[in-house]
């Protein structure tokens, strides 16, 4: 486990370098606002929160694209004006700067309209490159503010598009990478996404991963960025610890984060405890996503080589020994740590399944920094729950709705929002062997396939 926070606000100079010498202010955080949809308005009043929340603190620098909609909301007071195109800004606690987009967006200039399509991942790609430029920092972060599926994120009014989740790791590159990515989007915790998303040498990624596996209301950032303060910066109203921006690490802001969201959630179960009853969120350390991946795949060889599929399932549920964690009802976002670990205890598996099984709960525990899970969630443990993985109840059928879920191309209005690597990384196409938990899937359940599955996929 991570060391508590207090403990990460009095680290060693060593475990948390200070600031690097020069002009660069410690942390640069950008909100991609994809709210061509209804999360114009929402966005906007979450916006004001977090504003005031860092109190124009010298070590924070807040940068906005945002992308709003005609038919959701005309508000005017953050942003000066109501407008339903595209604008760059910079947020300070009582106003807001429209900034030019300069060379990465040539299109957005200080008095031109521009309608972006924030469904395209090259305008995020623009995006950080263009806050990277305008301030550059210590470390950045990056939040993606508005609808998702798990399959699809952002979705555009304007263009009737989304951004498939693999399109940032063909679209992007490692310049574009990241120390914090949040996602304030719905059924986003979850290895297949935190696996797409590690960093690499060579190509796009973060170091740390901030996500919520059920579909609810934002977190509570206005919490934890009142609990961020540079040495003289008026204190908050929120009791301390205060961590330093100099000093805080991504895992740091990841954890703040988290424990402040739990806080906010427990605050308000008080007034009206059955609204966050299915409240939960995550922060993973991507640098461990791969130990996870290589846990399930062998767990995946062992299952494979046994008859164990119906055993196996049981932990999953609906059955007689009850269900393992969802994150939505009836749904296939089944909790990993949850699923394995009753696997890990189940005499009906063979020893080696069992250790399988156990293996990909400890990598689990590895990977992740901090974790909440409210009432609905029976048994959820923090730092242990909270990541999905995809996996569907066994009946006949069920497979076909996840064809995006694949290491080939699924194209859907012209986007690719299949080639996903958490299938794709470890297996050798054609050999006829299940190497990976997506080939055990796909064999299992793929029973149009005359193959069983294995290597074949489906087209």
């Amino acid at each position: 486990m991570i060391p508590t926070l207090l403990s990460l606000a009095l680290l060693s100079p060593q475990a948390a370098p200070a600031a690097a010498s020069g002009a660069q202010r410690p942390w640069t955080v950008l909100v991609y606002g994809g709210a061509d949809n209804n999360a114009d308005g929402p966005i906007l009043e979450f916006l004001d929160q977090v504003r005031k929340a860092i109190d124009d603190d010298a070590g924070l620098e807040l940068l906005l694209l945002l992308d709003r909609s005609k038919g959701f909301s005309d508000d005017a007071t953050l942003l000066g004006e109501d407008f339903a195109g595209t604008r760059l800004f910079r947020l300070k606690k009582d106003s807001a700067e429209r900034l030019s987009g300069g060379e990465e967006f040539p299109e957005l200039t200080l008095t031109a309209e521009a309608e972006l399509d924030t469904a395209d991942a090259e305008n995020l790609r623009r995006f950080i490159r263009w806050g990277k430029r305008v301030a550059p920092a210590q470390r950045t972060g990056l939040m993606i503010y508005s609808h998702a599926s798990g399959r699809e994120m952002c979705p555009d009014e304007e263009s009737g598009l989304e951004m498939g989740i693999p399109e940032l790791s063909r679209v992007l590159t490692e310049a574009e990478s990241l120390d914090f990515l949040a996602l304030e989007l719905c059924n986003m915790g979850g290895i297949e996404i935190a696996y797409e998303w590690r960093r690499a040498p060579g190509r796009f990624g973060a170091d740390v991963l901030l996500a919520i596996p059920n579909a609810g209301p934002p977190l509570d950032w206005d919490r934890a960025f009142a609990r961020i303060r540079s040495p003289g910066h008026a204190a908050s109203p929120l009791p301390g610890p205060y961590l330093e921006p100099a000093r805080m690490t991504a895992a740091d802001f990841g954890t703040l984060v988290i424990e402040e969201g739990k806080k906010g959630r427990e605050a308000a179960a008080k007034e009206r405890p059955q609204r966050v009853a299915h409240e939960a969120a995550g922060a993973y350390d991507l640098a461990r996503a791969a130990d996870v991946k290589r846990a399930l795949d062998a767990l995946a060889v062992a299952l494979a080589g046994e008859d164990a599929r119906e055993v196996f399932m049981e932990m999953r549920g609906p059955g007689p020994i009850g269900d393992a964690i969802r994150y939505e009802e009836n749904g296939p976002l089944v909790d990993l740590y949850d699923l394995c670990r009753r696997a890990a205890e189940c005499d009906g598996l063979s020893a080696t399944v069992r250790a399988r099984a156990e293996a990909v709960c400890a990598a689990v525990d590895a990977m992740m920094l901090a974790s909440f899970g409210m009432s609905a969630y029976a048994g959820f443990e923090d730092g242990k729950h909270g990541v999905f993985v995809n996996l569907p109840v066994d009946e006949p059928g069920r497979w076909r709705n996840f064809a995006w879920l694949s290491p080939l191309p699924h194209v859907v209005a012209g986007k690719d929002i299949g080639s996903w690597a958490f299938c794709a990384d470890g297996a050798t196409p054609g050999n006829g062997k299940i190497e990976t938990w997506f080939e055990l899937l796909d064999h299992w359940f793929d029973t149009a396939d005359a193959r069983g599955g294995v290597n074949g996929y489906r087209p």
